[in-house]
């Protein structure tokens, strides 16, 4: 191969890789505070939130995160979304609109966060470890490990 092609070649690939990456990795270590994480509530929640943010540009893998994780909820969770024990929520962060929200959560990209308020007190878990199970290529794996951590967050369990 010719060394002006393998050049092309390598910078495709790495330009290729820096885009994924920059889509679907973690935009921030902790945007809440980890004593008001949801794994650390004792017992049930009084109400669950389950947010999904996402940047104006989307990737693949995003938009496949905010389709299961819809599709867990609406399967799984109908009773918890009629009652308003859990609600699902998305957000665009190129919308002025989201603001307010996505600073709450400290949303700068692609991100899933489930709360879980007990007595008023939000208990947020940023789901960062969603971009790293095999969720991408096992969706029985992504929707068991989703299921379970709202789960946890509804009733104390998961």
């Amino acid at each position: 191969m010719p060394l002006g092609r393998m050049i092309c070649v390598l910078l495709c690939f790495s330009l290729v890789s820096g885009l994924l990456w920059s889509c679907v990795g973690p935009a921030s270590s902790s945007p809440m505070p980890s004593d008001q994480r949801s794994d650390q509530l004792s017992g049930p929640a009084d109400t669950v939130e389950v947010v999904y943010f996402h940047r104006p540009r989307r990737c693949e893998a995003c938009i496949y995160v905010e389709e299961r994780v819809g599709y867990i909820v609406n399967t799984f969770f109908q009773d918890e979304l009629n009652s308003g024990k859990l609600t699902f929520q998305i957000h665009d962060l190129g919308d002025e609109k989201n603001a307010a929200i996505a600073n709450k959560y400290g949303a700068v990209g692609s991100q899933l966060f489930i709360n879980a308020i007990k007595g008023g007190v939000d208990h947020v878990r940023h789901i960062q470890e969603i971009w790293f199970w095999d969720c991408l290529d096992n969706e029985e794996v992504f929707d068991e490990t989703v299921k379970n951590i709202i789960k946890k967050g509804l009733y104390g369990v998961g």
